[in-house]
């Protein structure tokens, strides 16, 4: 239920949402949750390091460049494979992220027990997209 908390305060707390795994297929979560979050009021900085642009948001090739153009990383949503989201969501902390959320399906004890260790807000295996409308209702 910790997770369920987690979302709730992330989703009231924070409006830059940097979506890792970013995809410009409109059938995709990877699209349209980030797009509904953007309909929502809220910001979203796209990184996929095989685009530069999606229908004039600038794409960013990773965490660092985002971090390089002066955006404070407040939540890093992950849309990657469990074995791929642990060190991106590791690197997320150790940029200063103040919440990681691993969208569902996907889990990473070790970055779990970093988010803990450095207070960083942590979710996994939950989707924004749904968390939002629960919470909204």
């Amino acid at each position: 239920m910790i997770y369920k908390e987690n979302a709730k305060k992330i989703l009231e707390t924070f409006k830059t949402v940097v979506v890792v795994g970013f995809s410009k297929s409109p059938e995709k979560a990877a699209n349209y949750v980030p797009i509904y979050l953007i309909e929502m009021g809220y910001r979203i900085v796209p990184v996929n390091p095989s685009m530069e642009e999606y229908s004039g948001l600038k794409v960013y090739p990773d965490l660092e460049a985002v971090v390089a153009d002066g955006i404070e990383l407040e939540v890093v949503e992950i849309f990657r494979p469990s074995e791929e989201a642990e060190s991106i969501a590791l690197k997320a902390i150790e940029l200063g992220a103040k919440a990681v959320w691993l969208q569902k399906g996907i889990y990473s004890e070790k970055a779990q027990l970093a988010a803990d260790e450095n207070g960083v807000l942590y979710v996994e295996d939950l989707c924004m997209f749904e968390e939002h409308r629960r919470i909204s209702l």
